[in-house]
């Protein structure tokens, strides 16, 4: 059963904070109703209104995303468009194709239906907005116009849900069910009967996870998990995230297989869909390795004002940085570190349509993203073999990220992230030759005098070559080999 519609005054009330807001702001303010139906909850009404005249730019065109993160045709689910100008009366629209309209006159309102069924293709699920039975993720980049997205404006989004249906997100509640966004595109909200939500203390960071479904961790593992490594990274930039993070945990909305997951983080909404893993020692090991990758994309790229294709080092490096914090907090061994980076090289070196990694990022979407994500993550480990040697353990990878991140976090103006980030690197003039043979170039990787710096070897196999540590190291060696966290479960053992 629905809720009923709210009295005038209440509305009143609720959206003056909405008008004080914009008159200190830039953009502009949109008003947006979402209802859900408990009879059919996947077919979702949307009303929506300027509160103060037409759009600035293109103020007849009414226009939604087509394509998200691999999934297409996202327009195709919209029907029962009708606009109306700014007087309120309705007015004649021209479609032009599925999401595309255009209006006769300039528009101030309007209303229109989405069929968010849950997606054919599994890997969507953390990436578009679905519904599935009594809960679902809804993401404001596709299921509002795009003229509503415009960073600067104040969008305000009031849900009418179905009885005992619940909220969680990061934006800000200026009452029950109402909230506000200054960031529409990156908004995230979590809703259904099943969202449990907690508080994960982390000084004056407002982090919260919210949980769903029956898993063989707790939702306390979970919550402890998430704030160890949130700590974990805090030291790496130095800083908290600019503002506060939700985490949401679920399963996939239809039956897949075991071990299977999606995750995304999108401003400041980190969202995890996985299947179980078969046991609990498992099920805690997968869940660090998504929260590790996860939450370090609160600081990069979310936290950051750069632009363009840069996912060779917010994922490729990202994913090293991940691996690395697992031996860290002695949640995998140095072992299994190497044989990752290995299994990565070998990727690398196997391709036969080989690409620098600022081409594979252009590419990521269209099958590049093997190469984003192995060739990243073996760079990576180069650039901190590097680092590590030539300054004799006191600087890693860990700077390049704190550099630019304390570069370019806002309100720090807009620049271009392989500019900025490659003027990082040239700062440390020995990766010279990493950035033009790996990052602007498509040379295979040859890591033979840095592995021996460090100790390690490479022994060729039949299919591919295993790292391993040297059994004889020199005192240098040791050292590099400890800030990588190779003598990380000696001091486990020592503390216990």
């Amino acid at each position: 059963m629905s809720k009923p519609r709210k009295p005038f005054y209440f509305v009143f009330i609720v959206f003056l904070p909405i008008l004080q807001i914009f008159t200190n702001a830039q953009g502009q303010a949109v008003d947006t109703t979402i209802t859900i139906n408990a009879n059919s909850p996947t077919i979702v009404n949307f009303a929506g209104r300027r509160m103060d005249g037409p759009a600035k730019a293109n103020p007849r065109n009414f226009s939604f995303i087509h394509t998200e993160a691999g999934s297409e045709n996202l327009a195709r689910r919209i029907s029962e468009v009708k606009l109306f100008g700014t007087d309120g009366k309705g007015m004649a629209d021209r479609k032009l194709v599925d999401g595309e309209y255009l209006a006769e006159g300039d528009i101030g309102s309007w209303r229109y239906k989405i069929d968010l069924e849950v997606p054919n293709e599994k890997n969507a699920a953390a990436h578009i907005s679905w519904i599935s039975n009594d809960r679902g993720i809804l993401m404001l980049s596709d299921i509002l116009p795009l003229a509503a997205q415009v960073k600067e404006n104040i969008t305000a989004i009031r849900f009418e849900l179905p009885q005992g249906w619940k909220i969680h997100s990061s934006e800000t509640m200026i009452v029950q069910d109402v909230f506000l966004t200054s960031d529409a595109g990156n908004a995230v909200f979590y809703i259904g009967k099943d969202w449990r939500e907690r508080k994960i203390s982390s000084g004056k960071f407002d982090l919260r996870l919210a949980i769903s479904g029956e898993w063989l961790f707790s939702d306390e593992d979970a919550a402890a998990m998430a704030q160890e490594i949130f700590a974990e990274y805090r030291k790496i930039f130095g800083s908290d995230p600019a503002a506060n993070a939700t985490i949401a945990i679920g399963k996939f909305p239809a039956a897949t297989n075991s071990g299977s997951w999606e995750a995304e983080t999108r401003g400041r909404n980190v969202t995890v869909i996985s299947s179980d893993m078969p046991f609990k020692t498992q099920s805690l090991q997968r869940l660090h390795e998504q929260l590790r990758h996860e939450i370090f994309h609160l600081w990069l790229p979310n936290g950051v004002n750069l632009s363009g294709n840069y996912d060779w080092f917010y994922e490729g490096f990202t994913l090293y940085q991940s691996l690395k914090t697992g031996v860290a907090l002695n949640q995998i061994r140095f072992e299994d570190f190497l044989d990752t980076i290995s299994r990565a090289h070998n990727i690398d070196s196997s391709q036969t349509r080989r690409m620098s990694l600022i081409e594979a990022s252009q590419n990521r979407w269209i099958g590049a993203d093997t190469q984003v994500y192995a060739r990243g993550m073996v760079v990576a480990f180069v650039c901190d073999l590097m680092l590590l040697q030539s300054s004799k353990g006191k600087m890693s990878v860990g700077d390049l990220f704190r550099t630019v991140y304390n570069s370019h976090r806002p309100p720090d103006p807009a620049a271009d992230a392989n500019t900025a980030i490659l003027k990082v690197f040239a700062s440390h003039p020995h990766l010279a030759s990493v950035v033009e043979n790996y990052v602007k170039g498509s040379q295979k990787i040859d890591w033979r005098v840095q592995l021996d710096l460090a100790g390690i070897e490479s022994e060729p196999g039949n299919t591919r070559s295993i790292l391993r540590v040297k059994t004889k190291l020199s005192g240098s060696q040791k050292a590099l080999l400890d800030k990588l966290g190779y003598n990380n479960w000696r001091k486990l053992t020592r503390k216990s």
